[in-house]
């Protein structure tokens, strides 16, 4: 698709997302350019369909690369995201047309394994009519502020000059080598920096300790200063399970919040917290999982990390 046309076809779509999933992100096409046209694992996996009356843009749904890891080493991946359609003709069966295609598409360019993250009210028809598996409830736990700063943490804003560092790519080079028995998300040098560099998003903040690295942003409960902590990545690489504590003291300082939001689990760091009934969760959220390879038991499947910058919420 030329450039000018793709250009018209993300801001069709980013006006029917803001119309139908408001968000910061959609102010202008520039998320979706670089959601879709820059990730280094390559182009998105998108479908969508107009109005045959008046041209609108009626649904939409993407599927973004990713690469795993698990014992037996990389593979390709996608995760589900953008899936919308405008509010009076859901029953048109636009979105079911759309995902199977989109499905077909990943499967015959070689990706294994569909990811994404759903609510309440969505999960079920995306297993019963798409043969999806709910895989779980996301975990979520609420974390108090220490007392006491932990020393040897230094914070780096996710800038573009940070990013663009020989400091971050010597950082990155001691992440991604802690064992995989089962699948884990991978962040080489490539996939951190494009993924830090989204567009219209909370600011992102790196914190480097010494045995652990973890990547944050704010955000609040009501009137409450709250941190949010998006991921863990340990730098041993030696299989150690490491204590979370010292990464939530130092982003909840860092941000001045009274406590740390945490969602996921992470094999290699423990975190430790207070599981808040999800009936009080503003949008408690399912993890699903579909196979596009045989190979791949989708009953079996079994993911050893996944955490908030794994998926789309930030």
């Amino acid at each position: 698709m030329p450039g000018d046309e793709r250009r018209r076809d993300h801001e069709r779509n980013t006006e029917l997302l803001n119309a139908e999933l408001p968000d910061p992100r959609f102010v202008d096409h520039r998320y979706l350019e670089w959601l879709y046209d820059e990730n280094p694992h390559g182009p998105g996996i998108t479908e969508s369909v107009d109005d045959e009356d008046d041209g609108r843009r009626v649904a939409h749904y993407g599927l973004i690369p990713q690469e795993y890891r698990d014992a037996s080493g990389p593979a390709p991946f996608v995760f589900s995201l953008n899936a919308v359609t405008r509010s009076g003709i859901q029953r048109k069966g636009y979105f079911t047309t759309i995902a199977r295609k989109v499905y077909a598409r990943a499967a015959e360019a070689g990706y294994r394994m569909v990811i994404g993250v759903s609510n309440e009210n969505s999960t079920p028809p995306v297993v019963e009519k798409l043969g999806w598996r709910l895989y779980c409830p996301l975990p979520v736990v609420v974390a108090p502020r220490s007392l006491r700063r932990p020393k040897g943490w230094d914070a780096w804003p996710a800038s573009p000059a940070v990013l663009a560092s020989d400091q971050l790519a010597e950082l990155a080079g001691e992440l991604d080598r802690h064992p995989a028995e089962h699948w884990t998300n991978r962040y080489t040098l490539e996939h951190l920096r494009w993924r830090l560099a989204s567009p219209n998003s909370p600011g992102f903040v790196i914190h480097v300790g010494p045995d652990l690295v973890a990547i944050s942003t704010k955000s609040h409960a009501g009137p409450v200063p709250m941190a949010v902590l998006l991921k863990l990545l340990p730098r041993n690489g030696d299989g150690r399970v490491l204590d979370g504590r010292a990464a939530v003291a130092a982003v909840a300082h860092h941000h001045r919040a009274a406590g740390v939001v945490y969602a996921g689990w992470n094999r290699w760091v423990r975190v430790r917290g207070v599981a808040p009934p999800r009936r009080i969760l503003p949008a408690p959220l399912n993890l699903i999982v579909k196979s596009l390879d045989p190979a791949i038991d989708q009953d079996a499947f079994t993911l050893d990390t996944y955490e908030f910058l794994d998926m789309d919420a930030y």
